[in-house]
């Protein structure tokens, strides 16, 4: 008989405590910007929802820490998020009482592209991102 290790029975339990996908980080193909779009808005009018609340996503894909300010994402204004040893970021609320929001997840194959929103962009989705903000 086999059992999960402390460290992994710990590890589901945190994950079962967020919904699921919950918003995505995209990048505007040939650039490095970066902003989150709400999974129940992947499409165009996500791009614009995320333009319009200032959405932004700064820091490099791969660094140790990337935020976002002043946007709106489900009502959460402003998020950290750091990079872990596995490749995943997991995020809080900037200045909040330090307790983790989600985790994102490197996937660039399960929503894959956005385009046809204007001016010849295409926005590729990087992560897809679990917590609990989003189905509020």
């Amino acid at each position: 008989m086999k059992f999960f290790s402390p460290s992994a029975l710990v590890l589901s339990l945190w994950a079962a405590g967020f919904a699921s996908a919950d918003f995505h980080i995209v990048e505007t193909a040939g650039t490095t910007e970066k902003m989150a779009i709400p999974s129940n808005k992947y499409n165009c009018g996500g791009i614009n929802y995320s333009l319009n609340n200032n959405n932004d996503i700064k820091g490099s894909i791969g660094s140790s820490f990337m935020s976002m300010r002043g946007g709106n994402l489900c009502g959460a204004k402003d998020l950290d998020f750091y990079k872990q040893s596995d490749g995943t970021y997991v995020f809080y609320i900037h200045n909040g009482d330090g307790s983790a929001q989600g985790q994102c997840f490197h996937n660039e194959a399960s929503k894959g592209v956005i385009k046809g929103c204007g001016f010849g962009l295409q926005y590729v989705e990087k992560f897809v991102c679990y917590t609990y903000f989003c189905n509020k």
